[in-house]
């Protein structure tokens, strides 16, 4: 099989589709299964080789970095569109990702430039008849309801982890990293960008009320910057300069795994997701997790999280107060997440993704 990929969002962006698409291109090239993978940068159309190399460290002789013009893609089997973006020109078949629908189930929580692009990616990739491949169950039975598609047509594989969100890292190497951004145990920790979806809001008036109740732990918040975030920012400013909070922005995968693995707690109260990868990133490094009960979360995470309604404050700060008061709970909580992470490693989904691409090139 020849496959092509488009990259650009690994080659340039932050956040969920950009660690999808990584992850997925590093898998493509680690496999025995596909001859050729053509790199392709929609975004920026670079072809050039040390651009990806950057990125993705060596790469083999069958991993091609090609413009995006028409013989490139003509000469596919099938092409890959993880991050939205579709070629200007055709190729034989396509695997459109659907990470989510947000931007139509919580149109509020989007920029009018993200819904009218988001939409746009998505109509053209169902004009073209492209197989579309969701995250979760959670995003495939939303896209069966809102695009009206037939729910069997609709294929589900759920992002790979990185390799480096486990839970056997270097107990010093941690202890340095943390030190260097001024974060001291104990702590809660929360990872996600700033946009109303995320429900920082909620979290922060948890957070407020608890008090006494939270001991020395502090909350340390690792958050990309997003959209419609002035007045969370403005508050996370106000909560940093009393000590209650700790603000990180971007950080590396291996700088963050050494903050899952040294945090008491994940707590992750989303509004709505297509997957929520820190969910499962942080079950890898065996911390044990806080999250919503509706959405993609609960498939997410199993049995290995505390529930909770992420409209109400006072139950997600109970649910915070459970576990940080309770090291059973902890300790059951994060051996069962270990489990479940293993789910979302490559191993177990580079089979059914071939499966997908399989179907998909008939």
């Amino acid at each position: 099989m020849r496959l092509g990929v488009d990259a650009g969002r690994a080659l340039y962006g932050r956040g969920g589709v950009a660690s999808y698409t990584r992850e997925l291109i590093r898998s493509l090239i680690g496999s025995s299964r596909v001859e050729e993978v053509v790199l392709f940068d929609l975004d920026r159309s670079c072809s050039r080789r040390d651009t990806f190399i950057r990125e993705f460290g060596h790469l083999p002789a069958k991993a091609v970095v090609a413009p995006p013009d028409r013989s490139e893609l003509e000469g596919l089997n099938l092409f890959h569109a993880p991050g939205y973006a579709m070629p200007p020109v055709g190729a034989p078949r396509y695997v459109f990702t659907l990470h989510d629908l947000t931007v139509l189930s919580h149109p509020h929580c989007h920029t009018l430039d993200n819904r009218v692009r988001s939409l746009a990616s998505v109509t053209d990739a169902l004009v073209r008849g492209s197989t579309i491949l969701a995250v979760s169950n959670a995003t495939r039975e939303e896209a069966a309801r809102l695009l009206e598609l037939p729910f069997e047509s609709i294929e589900v594989v759920p992002p790979m982890l990185n390799p480096v969100f486990t839970m056997a890292g270097d107990r010093d190497a941690d202890a340095a990293a943390a030190a260097r951004l001024c974060v001291r145990q104990p702590y809660v920790l929360a990872v996600a960008s700033l946009e109303p979806r995320k429900n920082f809001g909620r979290l922060l008036d948890a957070w407020s009320s608890l008090g006494g109740a939270a001991g020395a732990h502090q909350l340390v918040v690792v958050a990309a910057e997003g959209w419609r975030q002035g007045r969370i920012r403005r508050r996370l400013e106000r909560m940093t300069g009393d000590g209650s909070v700790v603000k990180i922005g971007h950080i590396s995968d291996n700088v963050l795994a050494a903050l899952y693995r040294r945090a008491n707690a994940f707590v992750f109260p989303s509004l709505a997701e297509g997957f929520g990868l820190p969910v499962a990133e942080a079950m890898a490094c065996g911390t044990p997790v806080v999250t919503s009960r509706i959405s993609s979360m609960p498939e997410v995470a199993g049995d290995a999280a505390l529930l909770v309604d992420p409209e109400d404050a006072d139950d997600i700060a109970a649910a915070i107060v459970r576990m940080l008061g309770d090291r059973t709970l902890r300790r059951k909580l994060r051996d069962r997440g270990l489990e479940q992470a293993r789910l979302f490693f490559p191993e177990a989904l580079v089979p059914k993704l071939f499966e997908v691409y399989r179907r998909a090139a008939l």
